[in-house]
């Protein structure tokens, strides 16, 4: 990582509220994947009263992700893979707000990065503030507007984050040498201050860039700037001499193109045997060579290596695993990020869990008992809410997702098809269309609707009716339905009908958090799990007769009916 000197400044100028929002960030090498300085500044959009929070949510969970993102990702990669992210989370934001149909209203904001890398820079760029480089007193400006010309010859802004799902990103790398210096400025100060004034101005406060930058806002206001002022800028004062990561141009270190046999040493790791292997990856489990802990390893089959948006699946593994800490997640391997930790290959690493899957668990022992079952929803609850605090669906809750151990713990894995922010990082000619198993994705996947927290918790009530009757609430009717109107037509059939001894309301509380419509669920996995641990009133009266007792109503029926027959009988041939 370069050594560097950086200023910053902000203000509102003479409008009401600041919009923008900055971050000059040196990491301390503490837990970061990255070792990176970012330099990143947001403008909202001054059409919008929202526009300050995507800004600051922008620039601070860019920072933060961007960090922790895996180093199996070239940094240019993973930046753009990371602003993709936040693009869709700020886009689903307005989607879900008043401002939904005018997106000019919404959680819109410009974005800018520099980001330093070994003797490399990233640069990231969408809506119309500036990146300038200098180097021997030459201004380059790296970036250009992103406006277009409208009725009466009025430009606006034609692209930032938030507008539309899709973002269109400018991402350049170039090489930096010593001396070198960006500055990052939005479109007030550059519109306002010509370079080679703002220029002159960090020759004279060169000793103090926290100075230079106010000098150069205070230049803006006073040369009738009326728009928010955000300048940073970052010198490079020495760059260290570190083998950078042979990254393909694709964006990924290389391949291990070979089988792994036991005792094969690879970076830290001793691969001690094979787990498992697929079509898609192979997993080993490996020990650390100083420390002897176990973990996971995952590397891509061949077949597999040539298409991006797998490979970014597999590493968002890692990523989502690092993100979110809970007793009953799968977690990262702890050292990534230290400096002891140098991956030279593509192979992610995680916390290695012994046990076995819910699926086999239930195959050798059978149906849980209700107070293990009810324990077991409460372990599910608590690691899925972890997710969802991030803003992350798993997508993938099924029997063989969950291992369980000796003890009775459970651990929630595989986050391949996990959506972050509801980003996808697959491209879409390369994702399935239906995340997951079909017998435990929720109905909204299949007619085309946005799921959300609600669609894990239908997945989680088909597990666990699962766990408890070996079959399925709808069959595999769900995955037949390609309409709203499909939807009203499918039938929950009951754990009582099933000849499953369990409480009434229990079976009313599955029967409302799997129901075919997202609206007539719980609102919440809290709710859900309280429901199946305590009678709600609104479930304590006993279902139908029919539905208790089916094969007893028919046979009434029947009864009913020949007894009919046999009095038309007397009343026919007795006159005769």
């Amino acid at each position: 990582m370069p050594e560097v000197s950086w200023g910053a400044f902000s203000s509102k100028g003479l409008k009401h509220i600041n919009q923008d929002c900055h971050s000059v960030t040196v990491p301390d090498f503490s837990r970061s994947a990255r070792r990176s300085v970012i330099a990143a500044v947001a403008d909202g959009i001054s059409s919008s009263q929202v526009s300050q929070y995507a800004s600051e949510l922008a620039v601070n969970e860019f920072v933060r992700d961007y960090l922790n993102s895996s180093d199996v990702w070239s940094p240019r990669r993973a930046a753009e893979l990371v602003l993709r992210t936040l693009n869709t989370r700020l886009y689903i934001k307005s989607q879900h707000s008043p401002y939904r149909e005018n997106p000019d209203k919404g959680y819109v904001c410009t974005f800018s990065a520099v980001i330093l890398c070994g003797d490399q820079a990233v640069l990231l760029h969408c809506g119309d503030s500036s990146i300038y480089h200098i180097r021997e007193n030459k201004i380059t400006l790296c970036t250009k507007e992103h406006r277009q010309v409208g009725d009466g010859g009025k430009t606006y802004l034609s692209n930032a984050l938030g507008i539309k799902p899709e973002l269109d990103v400018d991402v350049s790398v170039m090489g930096v040498s010593t001396g070198d210096t960006f500055v990052i400025m939005t479109d007030g100060i550059a519109e306002t201050v010509r370079p080679e004034d703002w220029q002159m101005a960090l020759g004279k406060f060169s000793a103090d860039l926290h100075e230079c930058c106010a000098h150069i806002a205070d230049m803006a206001l006073n040369d009738g700037c009326n728009d928010n002022l955000t300048v940073a800028v970052v010198q490079v004062d020495s760059i260290s001499p570190t083998q950078s990561p042979a990254y393909s141009t694709a964006g990924y270190l290389p391949f291990i193109t070979s089988t792994l046999a036991t005792g094969t040493v690879i970076d830290n790791w001793e691969i001690l045997r094979q787990l498992s292997a697929t079509d898609r990856s192979i997993v080993y489990l490996a020990a650390h060579i100083k420390t002897q802990q176990k973990a996971v390893i995952k590397i891509p089959a061949v077949s597999m290596q040539d298409s991006p948006g797998f490979l970014d699946e597999m590493i968002k593994e890692e990523w989502v695993a690092v993100k979110v800490s809970h007793p009953h997640l799968l977690a990262g391997w702890p050292d990534i990020g230290l400096g002891e930790f140098k991956r030279t290959s593509f192979y992610i690493v995680m916390d290695y869990k012994p046990g076995c899957s819910l699926r086999q668990w239930r195959d050798d022992n059978g149906a849980p008992s209700l107070g293990q079952w009810r324990d077991w929803a409460t372990q599910l609850v608590g690691a899925l809410t972890a997710l969802h605090r991030k803003e992350i669906l798993h997508q993938d809750i099924r029997p063989e997702n969950v291992l369980i151990d000796d003890k009775g713990r459970l651990t929630l894995i595989d986050y391949g098809a996990a959506s972050l922010s509801g980003h996808n990082l697959s491209a879409a000619t390369e994702q399935l269309l239906i995340p997951g198993d079909l017998l435990f994705a929720a109905p909204e996947y299949f007619v085309g609707l946005w799921p959300d927290e609600r669609s894990e918790q239908f997945s989680l009530a088909i597990l666990l009716y699962y766990l408890l009757s070996g079959e399925y609430p709808y069959d595999a009717e769900v995955a037949k339905k390609q309409n709203y109107s499909g939807l009203l037509k499918l039938r929950y059939k009951s754990l009582i009908q099933r000849n499953i001894a369990v409480p009434v309301w229990v079976d009313a509380a599955l029967k409302r958090a799997c129901h075919p419509l997202i609206a007539k669920r719980y609102e919440s996995l809290s709710e859900f799990l309280y429901d199946l641990h305590h009678p709600n009133p609104a479930y304590s009266g006993t279902l139908p007769f029919i539905e208790r007792n089916p094969v007893r109503v028919w046979q009434g029926i029947s009864a009913v009916l020949a007894v009919m027959v046999i009095a038309l009988s007397v009343m026919l041939f007795g006159q005769a």
